[in-house]
């Protein structure tokens, strides 16, 4: 049962991916486009927990490397740690509410850029730190903010089924 959700997750994860490579190229404005599995991986870890955040985070980042990276683990250790910790808002928290997790969505966007600030350009010996939020992060926050509710609510829905399906009870608490 827990396998086949992990299934489900694999395969919204490469519907993802196809998506973001191919819709999102042909809406990006100024080259800018929404961090979908980014999204994915914070909704699926506030939804079920660190553990199946981490697991889907692996491999989103997995993917994302494997075609976009120049080094393999960056987004695999970015999604993995953006998993764990909104995954610790698990059971503190209602999942039928948006405001958290758009929050955690945001605070993670930034996260996200920032390491990948650190670990792909900073280390390569560019400081223009102020030229890459304005022109990369702040375009790319905004968008993935606005994008973000849906792709929750479709990642919450698509939890709700499977666990109804299978007669899993969400743990509230």
């Amino acid at each position: 049962m827990k396998y086949f959700r992990f299934l489900i997750y694999f395969v919204v994860i490469i519907i993802n991916f196809i998506f973001q490579t191919t819709v999102f190229e042909a809406v990006s404005i100024m080259g800018i486009k929404p961090d979908t599995a980014l999204i994915i991986v914070v909704s699926v870890a506030f939804i079920q927990g660190e553990f199946d955040g981490i697991v889907t985070g692996l491999f989103a980042g997995l993917l994302q490397d494997s075609f976009f990276s120049l080094y393999l683990g960056c987004h695999m250790f970015i999604y993995a740690s953006i998993a764990f910790v909104c995954g610790c808002f698990f059971k503190g928290f209602y999942k039928e509410s948006f405001f958290l997790p758009i929050a955690l969505c945001a605070a993670a966007d930034l996260y996200s850029s920032l390491v990948f600030y650190v670990l792909n350009i900073l280390l390569r010996g560019y400081f223009n730190i102020l030229g890459f939020f304005t022109s990369v992060m702040l375009p790319e926050f905004v968008y993935t903010m606005l994008v973000s509710a849906f792709i929750y609510r479709l990642v919450y829905y698509v939890t709700e089924i499977i666990n109804n399906r299978f007669g899993e009870q969400r743990r509230l608490f």
